[in-house]
């Protein structure tokens, strides 16, 4: 039976590979035409399943002779290549223009444009425009579309057909009847963003002229000057050849065949040291040029790299000063467990602070990454040393997962690098299998603790990782005893997470903070976003040829490693595959969120479940997977073998130079604060939060200003009170929360305590404060669409109705009417206080109240206008 599964299985693989290949020969700049109309996407999924279960079934075979396959393979590669340069460019040239003048003329090619395109064009760009003939092969109705961004118009023979702006999403078209042979085309594209994005594709007609043939962008042999019909010919039988050999490759090479590994060695520490040593400076030529300037250049041209940057700076400021006040991070004053809202990188900034202390929040945060990738590529090579003697292979499995492509598409996100438990946990976790004690499975739950104590997100990756292995152990026969020692570790760790786990908990309790399945739809991934890069050399591709409304993330991890890690199946031992399959398979599937059943499962009923937002993350688990898979493949080859694939994964992984910030350090004006005390406001609040946290370094005095990971409900509404300039109300509010000094680039109205260039330092004046609504006395409500109407039970005095706030925009003077009898009402001139709400929400952010004043009357019932940020619920009034 499994010889006939590895049979099918390694011929279904060669004939996706086929159909694969001729799909990627389509794209430019071959533009071959298959007799298929095939697409890449669909295909790549099932090729992938077949090549799993091909290495799963592999079988011992005759050995077939591969060589001539692969001399020809590379004399038809060689062929199509020169056939392609001979050929030349083809298609419509573009014009770029900065709305005046013609700034640059792009080589001929389709109509189809990505801004990475236009990367060496200098000046503003600001429209495109190509001209010129397109040929229909045949007669029949056509349907035009576009897609990409922008304002587009296109012409054809000189009648508009698409005149649509799209803006961020431009999707269009229209049916018409073309005849055979040349027509007059003009598109032009405007856009101001990002960069432009367009591609122009028909979809041709069927057979007797009826519309729906294929669809694709127009080919570039149907456009501009007429070509070579015979290099065409040529071009088109070259690339089914090429498809065809790839093919018989994957047919007769034994990639799938199981092969003794190498016996495996203890390493020593002389080896770890020359391996840690080797990753250092694997690492700093691979985050090029960060090396040149580490105390000086980092991700903190981003918001997420200055937040962790500066948790970073108080996670070490706080533990050198007041331990027990960890979690009353600075930020968001006044509310409480302000360092819950986010990560709080404890293991990353001991690791950091003697940088820290030495140079500078970027010194920390370079050495921080730098060293947990180090130790994440040893734990991965460590992985694949345990059955594998192959210290080369096993350095490259590392190298791998510690400068891979995930490490540089995402830098500023700390959280999501520090990996340097992960491979250890699950190395001690087969360790425990070798031999069950209890000393090895306290182990398991120490490593499991230290991974969450670097980073939440990944110990909750690291304990489903550690999960599927150990079901995986259930089923290869794990016996109680062995569960109770396992049990005892899992303990362990959660011993030595509650203390960090209850702040986050009190925070949960206090803001009501759970991410909703709305909002981790958002932040989880698609299956189409595991072939999206965004790295230099597969990022302009799948950008260009993937619909961007299906990609979420950049997840690819290179061909290479993908190739490696799928061979690495076949010759992996029982457990590892086991592992590596089930634990990738579970990944996925919570990275999907509430795509999946089973994660909409768990976010019903597990509440730390609800506590995690960036479900992508889990990809990290398939990349680890491929990582020691790939290992093993290379494992008993020759080291030339295993550098040249070093050479290939590296290549394909490789964002170099990576785009750096600079930070000078803390300005003039956070120096001169680091005198005083109380609390700080940076206005406007909210327009470059990060940057006055990582600022707020030199004196770490309370500020109102905060961002994070999430974004508490009083923060909304103080953004809402300091929107626009300074009045009595924003006032009152900081005078209320302890806010002594205002900083500022605006004239305030009174003189500054002390100026700095564009930024001022102003002393809050004395004067009213804000305050608490109370509750009052409840009263029997009716929610109509009308209003809201409070019945009093009789008439009696009252200047007040205060409500449960909810979250729509503020109204300072709502309307109001009482009334005595029900029947008859009067206008009454109604003052609702942002100031006191927000103050209100900011002491119980889950039922904050506000409050409508008006005069005194004496009245039985009064009807607000539902325009009123009020939750539905009972009003309170207040004579």
């Amino acid at each position: 039976m499994s010889r006939w599964l590895s049979a099918v299985s390694r011929a279904g693989l060669a004939v996706t590979l086929f159909l694969l290949v001729l799909a990627v020969l389509r794209w430019g700049p071959v533009h071959a035409e298959p007799p298929l109309d095939v697409r890449a996407l669909p295909v790549a999924g099932p090729a992938v399943l077949l090549a799993v279960l091909g290495a799963l079934t592999g079988q011992e075979r005759r050995p077939r002779r591969a060589r001539p396959f692969l001399v020809a393979l590379v004399l038809v590669a060689g062929a199509l290549t020169a056939v392609v340069a001979v050929r030349g460019p083809a298609g419509l040239p573009v014009e770029v223009s900065d709305g005046r003048e013609v700034i640059a003329r792009l080589l001929p090619g389709p109509v189809d444009i990505i801004g990475p395109d236009l990367r060496s064009v200098v000046g503003t760009r600001r429209s495109l425009h190509w001209q010129g003939p397109l040929r229909a092969p045949a007669s029949g109705t056509y349907r035009i579309w576009a897609l990409g961004r922008g304002r587009v118009r296109v012409e054809l023979d000189g009648r508009t057909i698409l005149e649509v702006d799209g803006g961020e999403r431009l999707r269009a078209g229209a049916e018409l009847p073309i005849g055979r042979g040349e027509h007059a085309l003009d598109v032009g594209l405007e856009w101001a963003g990002p960069g432009p994005a367009l591609r122009l594709g028909w979809t041709r007609p069927r057979a007797g002229g009826r519309a729906g043939g294929r669809d694709e962008a127009i080919p570039p042999r149907y456009l501009g000057a007429v070509g070579s019909p015979l290099l065409w010919t040529v071009t088109d039988l070259l690339a089914l050849l090429l498809a065809g050999l790839v093919a018989a490759l994957v047919f007769v090479l034994p990639w799938d065949q199981p092969r003794r590994l190498p016996a495996p060695l203890p390493a020593t520490r002389g080896q770890i040291a020359v391996s840690l040593a080797a990753y250092v400076l694997l690492l700093a030529v691979m985050s090029w040029p960060m090396v040149l300037d580490l105390a000086g250049r980092g991700p903190v041209d981003r918001p997420d790299g200055r937040l962790n940057a500066w948790i970073l700076a108080w996670d070490v400021h706080a533990l050198l000063h007041e331990p027990g006040r960890l979690f009353q991070a600075p930020i968001f004053h006044p509310l409480p467990d302000a360092l819950a809202f986010s990560e709080n990188l404890l293991v990353p900034a001991v690791l950091g602070a003697p940088a820290l202390v030495a140079g500078g929040p970027v010194l920390a945060y370079n050495l921080s990454l730098l060293i947990s990738l180090a130790l994440s590529g040893l734990g991965v090579e460590l992985l694949v040393r345990r059955v594998s003697g192959d210290r080369l292979a096993g350095f490259v499995a590392g190298a791998v997962f510690a400068a891979g492509a995930h490490r540089w598409t995402r830098l500023s996100h700390l959280h999501a690098q520090v990996t340097l438990f992960l491979p250890f946990a699950l190395l001690a976790l087969d360790r425990f299998w070798a031999r069950r004690t209890l000393g090895r499975a306290l182990l398991v739950g120490l490593l499991l603790a230290l991974q969450g104590l670097a980073s939440l997100y990944l110990g909750a990756i690291t304990a489903a990782a550690l999960g599927a292995a150990l079901a995986m152990g259930l089923l290869g026969g794990l016996r109680a005893p062995d569960l109770l020692r396992l049990a005892a570790g899992f303990l362990l760790a959660g011993l030595l997470l509650a203390p960090v786990a209850r702040p986050y908990l009190r925070m949960r309790a206090f803001e009501g903070m759970e991410f909703t399945l709305e909002t981790v739809a958002v932040y989880a991934t698609t299956l189409p976003s595991y072939a999206a890069s965004g790295v230099r050399l597969y990022g302009p591709l799948t950008q260009r040829h993937l619909d961007p409304e299906l990609v979420q993330d950049t997840l690819f991890p290179g061909l290479a490693v993908l190739a490696l890690g799928l061979c690495g199946l076949a010759v992996a031992p029982a457990r590892y595959r086991a592992v590596a399959l089930a634990a990738s398979a579970l990944a996925v599937v919570l990275s999907l969120g509430p795509q999946s059943v089973f994660y909409r499962f768990l976010h019903e009923h597990f509440v730390l479940v609800r506590g995690l937002r960036a479900l992508s993350r889990f990809s990290l688990v398939p990349v680890l997977a491929l990582s020691v898979l790939a290992g093993l493949a290379l494992a008993g080859r020759r080291w030339t073998t295993s550098l040249v694939a070093l050479f290939l994964m590296m290549v394909e992984s490789s964002n170099m130079p990576l785009r750096l910030g600079r930070y000078e350090g803390p300005p003039a004006a956070a120096r001169w604060l680091s005198g005083g005390e109380g609390a700080v406001a940076y206005l406007p609040l909210g327009r470059r939060d990060t940057q006055v946290m990582l600022d707020g370094i030199a004196h770490f005095r309370p500020l109102l200003n905060g961002d994070s990971g999430f974004i508490p409900r009083p923060y909304d509404r103080a953004l809402e009170l300091f929107e626009g300039p300074l009045g009595p109300e924003g006032l009152r509010f900081l005078r209320a929360v302890g806010v002594v000094h205002i900083v500022s680039g605006d004239t305030l109205g009174w003189p500054p305590a002390a100026s700095f260039g564009g930024e001022r330092v102003y002393e809050v004046p004395e004067g009213s404060r804000a305050e608490i609504v109370p509750e009052g006395t409840a009263a029997p409500t009716l929610w109509t669409s009308g209003g809201v109407i409070a019945d009093l039970g009789q008439e009696r005095p009252v200047s007040s109705v205060s409500f449960e706030l909810a979250d729509g925009p503020w109204t300072s003077r709502p309307r109001v009417r009482s009334s005595s009898d029900g029947n008859r009402w009067e206008e009454v001139e109604g003052e609702a206080s942002l100031a006191d709400a927000t103050l209100s929400l900011m002491k119980d952010p889950r039922q904050g109240r506000g409050e409508v004043r008006f005069p005194e009357r004496r009245a039985r019932f009064l009807l607000l206008d539902r325009a009123l940020p009020a939750r539905p619920g009972t009003l309170g009034v207040r004579p």
